[in-house]
């Protein structure tokens, strides 16, 4: 059987991916992925295609948003349909180079992460079955049903009609832990498989250290705080005050994923550590009590599977959505950047309650099927 992983750019759709293209793999499949830009860097030592243009600021390989989808991305979306609009067009921006791949490679499976409508549009062109991979909390709901009327004129232009989509056979893998959120009806159920990519741990944060905390601080690249925020004030603002409690809390704080061209990481206070090299982040955590992040879906997975409490700081609507559930689920919660002060870290090191939460949900997290469960299932779906 050849299965083709699809991915946009972006690592993150990619990464949660992997594990289950291992175990294709290893179960004696041909897969490949396909995609492009940063996410050629995560493909896990797997055969890649890259799809994307000779120019990497083109459209194919990062989409340019209109301002109302900007808008839109930036904003404080309650549920994945708001965010329609947006999906619509990453799909049918995504449809031509996805299925450029997809005909060289003449795959029997398409599998493709969650939300990205050019998956299955890709399935429907090369008339083969579809499988969707959740990468975090989110749910798709009727996004697949309505997604011809999202891109009609990407369709027209192809020859596919609704009815088109409607008759790939699909399935879903759901790798949200079920109490974070309510299961996806009719989905396959998955732990979720922490990677990371390959990097060496540093050998003193390899353990937890003793008589203090230790928290991981990662904001993504530092616009994901918002296309309002000044990086560079925001990081003034912010470092100073994990160099205060550090002092008084004997915590020690570790830097990771900040842009090391942005100001203040080159002379960093007392009790700030900033990593430089790529780290794995899950290996990461098992040295950490904590973790203060932008609420992105794999960083907050990750930090459930170390059974951490976490303090977020969304701007990009998923990452609200995720950190709303986080706050829900009472493993965590969540400020604005301006919200960011003394008292909001000082109680991600000192709140139990949390901190029981967080490892109920890494014991649920442990007790659900492997990738590997989940061979037989996409066999049965290709036939």
């Amino acid at each position: 059987m050849r299965v083709l992983f699809l991915s946009t750019p972006q690592a993150k759709d990619l990464l949660p991916m992997v594990p289950l293209a291992w175990a294709l793999r290893a179960n004696g499949h041909d897969v490949r992925i396909a995609t492009s830009g940063p996410a050629l860097a995560v493909t896990g030592d797997l055969p890649a295609v890259d799809f994307g243009p000779a120019d990497p600021g083109s459209a194919e390989a990062m989409p340019e948003l209109a301002p109302d989808h900007r808008r839109m991305l930036w904003s404080r979306l309650h549920a994945v349909e708001e965010g329609w609009p947006v999906l619509g067009y990453v799909a049918s921006t995504f449809v031509e180079p996805m299925t450029r791949a997809a005909r060289d490679f003449r795959p029997d499976l398409v599998v493709h992460s969650q939300l990205q409508g050019a998956g299955l549009v890709t399935a429907a062109l090369l008339g083969v079955p579809a499988v969707e991979h959740g990468f975090g909390l989110l749910r798709t709901g009727r996004f697949y049903d309505e997604l011809a009327g999202l891109m009609p004129a990407t369709l027209e232009r192809l020859g596919l009609t609704a009815a088109d989509l409607a008759a790939v056979p699909r399935a879903a893998i759901d790798i949200a832990p079920p109490s974070m959120v309510e299961p996806q009806e009719g989905a396959w159920l998955s732990r979720h498989v922490p990677y990371n990519g390959g990097g060496v741990v540093p050998e003193d944060l390899r353990a937890r250290p003793e008589g203090r905390a230790r928290v991981a601080v990662t904001l993504g690249s530092m616009g994901l705080i918002g296309p309002d925020v000044d990086a560079e004030a925001f990081l003034g603002r912010f470092l100073p005050l994990l160099a205060d409690l550090s002092r008084r809390s004997a915590a020690e704080f570790v830097l990771i994923g900040v842009d090391p061209r942005h100001p203040g990481t080159g002379t960093l206070p007392p009790g700030v550590r900033y990593l430089r090299e790529w780290v794995p982040l899950r290996a990461l955590l098992d040295g950490c009590t904590a973790i203060l992040h932008q609420g992105g879906a794999g960083t907050m997975l990750n930090a459930l599977d170390a059974g951490l409490p976490q303090l977020t700081v969304p701007a990009v609507a998923p990452n609200f959505m995720h950190s709303e559930r986080l706050r829900v689920r009472g493993a965590g919660w969540w400020v604005t950047p301006e919200g960011l002060d003394a008292e909001a870290v000082e109680r991600l090191l000192t709140d139990e309650r949390a901190r029981t939460a967080a490892e109920e949900v890494r014991a649920e997290i442990a007790a659900m099927p492997t990738p590997l469960s989940l061979v037989g299932r996409v066999e049965a779906l290709v036939g």
